[in-house]
């Protein structure tokens, strides 16, 4: 169901899902990029990261399913003051894969899947590069969830392009966290580009330029 039109994009919501999605223009390529927002985000606040997405590409960002203490929405809810584990993000992304051909008519697992979180919708990219194959992945200022290392065996992450960027100064995400999944999503062969620069907890200018080079095909 249609429930509001903005800059191209259209807000949706099926099967309790709430998403805004952006159709290609003219014939689908077959890419579909996901975006992933952070904690208290909504389906809208990641879209400044869609700016230099290809137009024939579809281009979903779906709402978080838990309401957020703070306001907003979020992927999983901390418990006295400690970051959930693996878990509720590996449901989380499970679903959104499963409900991936309601938002795009026609997709496939055979089809190109591109991820880019922020902050806990970064712990979320890592979570879909467990459940799924992405093409590239871009989690920026994010993090590996506790007991995230126990589900890599048997992964190969050859076929993953990842672009990883962390402010060094973020005091809410310390940049040891990308630095840590740098390093093992390149032990577990994926080609790995890192972004560091200043700027708290946000993508600065030169890792937004690099964002936008590593999306535009």
């Amino acid at each position: 169901m249609q429930i509001k039109t903005l800059e191209g994009t259209r807000l949706i919501e099926t099967n309790n899902w709430i998403a805004r999605i952006r159709p290609p223009e003219g014939q689908w390529n077959g890419r579909l990029v996901l975006l992933l927002h952070g904690w208290t985000g909504d389906e809208n606040i990641s879209w400044i990261f869609a700016h230099k997405v290809p137009r024939d590409c579809w281009v979903v960002s779906p709402r978080g399913l838990l309401k957020s203490p703070e306001g907003g929405y979020a992927w999983a809810i901390p418990t006295n003051g400690r970051r959930p584990d693996i878990s509720p993000f590996l449901d989380k992304a499970a679903r959104i894969v499963e409900q991936l051909p309601a938002w795009v008519p026609g997709f496939t697992l055979r089809n190109r899947l591109d991820v880019v979180g922020f902050s806990q919708g970064g712990a979320m990219t890592y979570a879909m590069c467990l459940v799924t194959n992405p093409t590239k992945a871009a989690p920026l200022a994010g993090y590996l969830p506790p007991r995230f290392v126990e589900h890599l065996s048997g992964k190969n992450f050859s076929d993953l392009q990842m672009f990883i960027a962390h402010n060094t100064d973020d005091e809410m995400v310390p940049i040891e966290e990308s630095r840590r999944a740098a390093r093992l999503f390149e032990e577990q062969g994926a080609s790995v580009k890192f972004c560091e620069s200043t700027g708290g907890h946000k993508l600065s200018s030169t890792c937004f330029n690099n964002l936008n080079a590593f999306l535009r095909d």
